[in-house]
């Protein structure tokens, strides 16, 4: 049996993003699907697209399947549905239509991935109108895993991790040509769930005011990274930083249940929010901030008596501190006695 399976969207036609990230997520479960598949003595074709728009991502799966003369598609997608969702929202599939060997392997999909996971049964669902379902020459089933943005779904998926999943998806599959799966049941990674709540471990400064893209570099020709949302904490690192609109930070990468790499972000005002710590007391006219912690450094700005800052360290008499300038927030040295911690 000749099988296509593909992970929806790409990097650049990207899926659904909120506690975890669709791209990221389904690009794990649809290798561990395909994987699971070939131990199963099944010929599988990998339809997934390289990086492009969303019109030559669709159109390549599909033909790709369909010049494999495919007896069965399967892509591999998260849903959303909600901005933010605490409840349970569950995992469920999507045919052209019922009636026919689609709805066959849809049903004991979405029915082992419920019954191996406790994620919530929403069942096979009809959509004539969607491209893979509708020029796919063969049965072709879409896979919502679960929902992006329900921390209950993504809770139970990080427990379970994709390998469980792409088993499950695999055990379906089999389930529906009277097939017992021999794969090794994947063993559940206990260490997801201790990774999920590390984040309150992670120690914030600011707080974006909108949605901002972490950058690659301090410019507006960059390459985004992820996402940060609206209201979402983050933490500027303690590094000197007299770049006009951008400071180096860090954010919390729900999808990878970890503190992300170093990257950049607007530092407007309008944009940003950083914390305060301390205030600026006994200053006559001006604090000068300076680029190293030394009464021989460069000037880079100033502040004023009674402003406020975020101090991120205070070496010998001195505190870095971040501030806000005329053009956004900046790093600096001030001299340590000029400065009060709250």
């Amino acid at each position: 049996m000749k099988i296509a399976i593909r992970g929806g969207h790409n990097f650049l036609a990207k899926g659904a993003c909120g506690l975890i990230d669709e791209t990221i997520e389904d690009r794990k479960v649809y290798k561990a699907v395909i994987k699971n598949l070939i131990e199963n003595n099944f010929e599988v074709l990998d339809v997934t697209p390289d990086d492009c728009d969303v019109n030559t991502d669709l159109k390549f799966g599909v033909e790709k399947a369909n010049n494999f003369n495919a007896d069965l598609f399967v892509s591999i997608h998260f849903d959303k549905c909600y901005d933010k969702f605490d409840g349970p929202l569950g995992t469920g599939t999507w045919v052209c239509e019922k009636g026919g060997k689609a709805e066959i392997y849809a049903q004991n999909i979405v029915d082992t991935i419920s019954e191996g996971t406790s994620l919530k049964n929403r069942g096979v669902k009809t959509n004539a109108k969607l491209y893979e379902l509708n020029k796919t020459i063969m049965p072709a089933v879409i896979v919502e895993v679960c929902f992006c943005e329900s921390k209950v779904d993504v809770d139970i998926y990080r427990e379970k991790g994709s390998d469980l999943i792409g088993y499950l998806i695999a055990k379906g599959i089999c389930k529906s040509v009277n097939k017992e799966i021999s794969s090794d049941l994947p063993q559940v990674n206990l260490e997801n769930t201790t990774n999920s709540q590390n984040n309150n471990l992670f120690k914030t400064n600011a707080t974006a005011k909108v949605a901002l893209d972490p950058r690659d570099n301090p410019s507006n020709n960059y390459k985004d990274l992820g996402e940060i949302y609206a209201n979402e904490r983050i933490k500027i690192l303690a590094e000197v930083c007299d770049l006009k609109f951008f400071l180096p930070a860090t954010y919390w990468q729900d999808a990878l249940n970890k503190e992300s790499s170093p990257i950049w972000v607007n530092s407007k005002q309008t944009v940003l929010n950083v914390d305060t710590n301390a205030t600026v007391i006994n200053v006559l006219t001006e604090l000068d901030a300076r680029y190293t912690p030394s009464p021989d450094s460069n000037r880079m700005g100033y502040v004023k008596n009674q402003e406020r800052l975020f101090v991120h360290k205070i070496e010998n008499n001195y505190a870095l501190a971040t501030y806000l300038a005329s053009e956004g927030y900046k790093t600096a040295w001030f001299t340590a006695e000029y400065i009060k911690l709250d």
